[in-house]
């Protein structure tokens, strides 16, 4: 039998990363949503060489287990509407408080 092939995972660049995530580039500034959040202050925490994992102003941020299938047909849901996974979300919580 012959053996599995070993794959290394490819190193990454962060300071590279950031540097080109904070560059004015319509993909850069481009807006997540209706709401126009995305964006807010990754700039300044890109320059300061810190990760950004933070909710926009006004929002909360929330975390989830959901099943593989959910999550798979839900993704697919937001590309098929040109939308995020968060907006169908945020969608469905408003349709049912």
């Amino acid at each position: 039998m012959k053996p599995a092939a070993v794959t290394k995972k490819p190193a990454i660049d962060t300071d590279a990363a950031l540097k080109f995530a904070s560059q004015n580039s319509p993909q850069a500034t481009k807006t997540s949503s209706a709401r126009g959040r995305a964006g807010t202050g990754t700039k300044k925490a890109a320059e300061a060489g810190k990760r950004v994992f933070f909710a926009p102003e006004g929002d909360k941020r929330l975390t989830i287990n959901l099943r593989q299938d959910l999550h798979k047909r839900l993704k697919m849901l937001a590309v098929e509407r040109d939308t995020t996974i968060g907006e169908i979300i945020e969608e469905l919580i408003e349709r049912h408080l």
